[in-house]
């Protein structure tokens, strides 16, 4: 199944790596099924391996705040190039953020797995890879481009829209702090809803007569 979807998406990832601002390709909304709620926010939930064969889920994403997922391939120069910035934007995310990394191009053999991993040795990429799984399809195929970035929540929902095209690290950073905003912004409208719920009446429940009344 795997070689399947790597077959697919080479074919249309080799045209479009390193797109020019003038070329970028649509990045559609990854959503994670065909049945998703409009009003809903569009959430991924995925099973994969890492460039080691270690299970990886959706559940990484409850490591920080905020969750930076670059798609890249081994192919693709302006990937491997933004790669070291990414690293040290990486080391610097603390609680607040975290960077994966999903290469597209792999086909379950040894030999792909290795140019991989010497791409991440080399870069100091040093952040946690995937390899493409079909629960990741929603933003392998969001664009027919590499590289394209896709920012998530703790819970794994997507903080506005993607990002295709390689970029330098100030601009990287700058977004870094725009998204991390809109994910604290969200945060305490859920706290200020939650706390306007609790101080709410309960509707359902009648009210208790006084003492006094009660005589």
């Amino acid at each position: 199944m795997k070689k399947t979807i790597s077959a697919l998406l080479l074919l249309g990832l080799l045209s479009g790596c390193g797109a020019q601002p003038s070329s970028t390709p649509e990045v559609k909304s990854p959503a994670n099924t065909a049945q998703q709620d409009e009003t809903e926010a569009v959430s991924l939930k995925f099973t994969a391996k890492d460039l080691d064969g270690n299970d990886v889920d959706d559940s990484v994403f409850s490591n920080t705040k905020l969750t930076m997922m670059n798609v890249w391939a081994t192919f693709c120069n302006p990937c491997i190039k933004e790669m070291p910035d990414l690293g040290e934007l990486a080391a610097a995310g603390g609680t607040d953020y975290q960077i994966i990394g999903v290469c597209a191009d792999l086909d379950e053999t040894e030999e792909m797995l290795t140019t991989a991993k010497e791409a991440v040795s080399k870069t100091n990429a040093n952040y946690l890879h995937l390899q493409p799984s079909e629960s990741l399809l929603p933003v392998l195929t969001a664009t027919s481009a590499v590289p394209v970035t896709f920012f998530f929540d703790s819970e794994g929902k997507l903080v506005g829209q993607g990002i295709a095209g390689a970029k330098e690290k100030e601009f990287w950073e700058k977004e870094l702090e725009t998204r991390l905003a809109l994910v604290e912004a969200d945060a305490a409208d859920d706290a200020a809803a939650a706390d306007d719920a609790e101080d709410a009446p309960d509707a359902d429940k009648p009210e208790e007569k006084s003492d006094a009344a009660a005589e």
